[in-house]
């Protein structure tokens, strides 16, 4: 037995592989994302196999892209336009006074000397960049005050579907200055933001005098879609081992799955937990039919009792969540990992 257990002892530390043990005690059989090694013995209680990487979960899929930014500018009048002066295009072309990709400050804007709010809208270009799932959409507008303000004076403003949404009231300065407002969810739907959203939105200001009588203008207003591939969301399934008892044995088994790269999955995933269901186990006779296996608890174990070898039993990823660092892989610590690897052996009981 001292040989044995220094054999395995190498094997382990040196090809970092776990085999089968003689001895008719138990069996090891270690997986990594590129397949498992084992040897066995005829008088194995049990042997575990690696399934085939096909069937194993597709841990590449929740691999996330840095998302990006897209810009859009006014296109074409809105359904208002309520603001009176404007220096360039007259109503209804206001937005040809404010789409600038550079502002050109009082040669061409929108402006109000007037105490009571008044709201333009202007039509947007449709989206062309962005993908997968908008996380932001921030407006904004280039304004200044021709006199210290007493009182706010811009409000940031979109319409969307048939609902208008104002942000807070803002105070203009006498310098050139942006002024924003972000949005993570549509307030017209209560859901987060669809390309469909974005593409029939209109958006605007709300404008009045900064101090009595004296202008406030705006000569530059824009979205931003802030965009990314989602970080969270279910694990993805599939099978990661056949364990086999032998056919001649009888009697209660455990088997105990370990996560053994914790270290390097907390690297990438703020959470993971997986759902693990191994078929005719006494846990899958039971509610929930699951054992789970997360990065704060490493291991699993299930039971099979009174039972008869010769019969290959599937041990399967049937369900979890997942919630990564960030969708930005080079945010991510060195050594990080998204593919879990899993250590399993039978013991008998």
């Amino acid at each position: 037995m001292k040989k044995e257990s220094m054999k395995k002892k190498s094997l382990i530390l040196a090809l970092m592989l776990a085999v089968a043990i003689s001895g008719g005690v138990y069996a090891y059989t270690y997986t990594t994302s590129s397949g498992t090694i084992g040897a066995t013995a005829d008088d194995d209680i049990a042997t575990v196999q690696a399934e085939a990487e096909v069937d194993q979960p597709d841990w590449d899929s929740l691999s996330p892209t840095p998302g990006g930014t897209e810009t859009l500018r006014p296109n074409a009048a809105g359904d208002e336009g309520n603001i009176s002066n404007a220096h360039g295009a007259a109503y209804p072309d206001h937005y040809q006074n404010v789409d600038d990709v550079t502002p050109d400050g009082l040669i061409t804007d929108v402006y109000s000397d007037e105490s009571a709010w008044a709201r333009d809208l202007y039509n947007i270009e449709d989206h062309s960049v962005g993908t997968d799932i908008i996380t932001a959409v921030r407006i904004y507008a280039h304004a200044m005050s021709d006199d210290l303000p007493i009182q706010t004076s811009i409000k940031i403003v979109f319409k969307s579907g048939a609902t208008v949404t104002e942000g807070i009231e803002q105070t203009i300065t006498t310098s050139w200055a942006d002024y924003s407002q972000t949005w993570i969810t549509n307030p017209a739907t209560g859901a987060a933001f669809t390309w469909t959203d974005i593409d029939s939105l209109q958006i605007g200001i709300s404008l009045r005098e900064a101090n009595s009588g004296k202008e406030s203008f705006v000569t530059q207003v824009y979205v931003e879609v802030d965009y990314g591939e989602p970080i969270s969301g279910e694990a993805p399934t599939g099978d990661l081992f056949t364990i086999t008892p032998e056919g001649d044995y009888t009697g209660d088994l455990q088997v105990r799955v370990y996560l053994a790269n914790t270290d390097a999955l907390t690297k990438a995933y703020y959470y993971l937990n997986m759902k693990l269901y191994l078929e005719s186990s006494v846990e899958a006779g039971e509610t929930p039919n699951y054992r789970l296996l997360a990065l704060e608890n490493g291991v699993a174990t299930f039971n099979l009792r009174d039972f008869t070898g010769g019969v290959a039993l599937t041990l399967s990823v049937t369900g979890g969540s997942y919630s990564l660092v960030s969708n930005d892989t080079s945010e991510w610590d060195a050594g990080y990992s998204l593919t879990p690897e899993f250590y399993c052996d039978v013991t008998q009981r």
